[in-house]
């Protein structure tokens, strides 16, 4: 948590300005080729129905609130993010007592909160340009600031690695990742479980104020039975944005494929850009 404040203040004071948007709040792939030194800082809320908690054993409805997010062009062909949820509250529909941790004693039926995982990425494409083919790499590191022992999160490390491509136009934009996410297993030391990591999202500017975009992100473990906590994840998004100046507010509506990633995920939020290099 300290780490995210650090950035994000950081981020809010050295590039403070109006500037259109071209970076994209919360996307699914973050797009790459923006104008350098332009950032986001958006905040927002997350709700997800359904979701499980192998680890823990729990299952239930999960709102997240604020989900914080900066994306800063560090260069022409280069994405710096830091994103994750500050505050999690679990609504605890079903608990399994065979679970493979012991969870704190103030979990009970009911309700549980936590702070969320926060991720550090990096995206690359340093071949092409920001129209027509260009391609690189993603490299993203999942932080442990969770409590395993509140239900929510698993405390863990992960590190994901991907190569990246983009195809574009003046109004579109598709973008995707394709690579290896290396898990830690929170319930057995000095064990991981590697799982290949997707993403892809098609973005279309509608209209000067409008943007729609629709995309898959996830992973797909390598063993026939994953340790808890580093099962398959998989959701599919549409997203509707609006901006107006500096300003965007976006609604999305998310339907996930796999049973740790719950029913339905709606989110909301508002982000404000900030003015990169002329």
């Amino acid at each position: 948590m300290f780490l995210a404040a650090l950035l994000a203040a950081a981020l809010g004071v050295a590039l403070a300005g109006p500037a259109a948007a071209q970076l994209k709040r919360d996307a699914l792939v973050q797009p790459v080729g923006v104008r350098d030194g332009e950032a986001i800082m958006g905040v927002g809320f997350t709700r997800t129905t359904n979701g499980a908690f192998p680890l823990a054993g729990l299952r239930g409805d999960l709102n997240a609130f604020p989900v914080l997010h900066a994306a800063w062009a560090i260069g022409p062909h280069a994405v710096l993010e830091l994103k994750g949820a500050a505050r999690k509250i679990l609504q605890i529909e079903a608990r399994d007592p065979a679970v493979a941790i012991e969870l704190d004693p103030s979990v009970r039926d009911g309700t549980t909160r936590d702070v969320g995982d926060f991720e550090l990425a990096v995206s690359l494409a340093p071949l092409g340009g920001p129209r027509g083919f260009s391609a690189g790499g993603h490299v993203g590191v999942k932080l442990p600031n969770s409590d395993e022992t509140r239900g929510i999160g698993t405390n863990t490390t992960d590190v994901t690695i991907a190569a990246l491509f983009s195809w574009a136009s003046a109004r579109w934009r598709v973008t995707g990742w394709f690579g290896v996410g290396i898990l830690e297993v929170p319930a057995e030391p000095f064990e991981q479980n590697d799982a290949f990591a997707y993403a892809f999202e098609a973005l279309w500017d509608v209209a000067a104020t409008w943007r729609l975009s629709v995309g898959t992100r996830g992973r797909s473990s390598t063993r026939r039975v994953s340790p808890p906590g580093t099962g398959d994840l998989g959701e599919l998004r549409a997203t509707v944005e609006w901006r107006r100046g500096p300003v965007a507010i976006d609604g999305a509506v998310g339907h996930g494929t796999t049973e740790m990633s719950g029913d339905w995920n709606m989110r909301a939020g508002v982000a404000w850009t900030l003015a990169g290099n002329r």
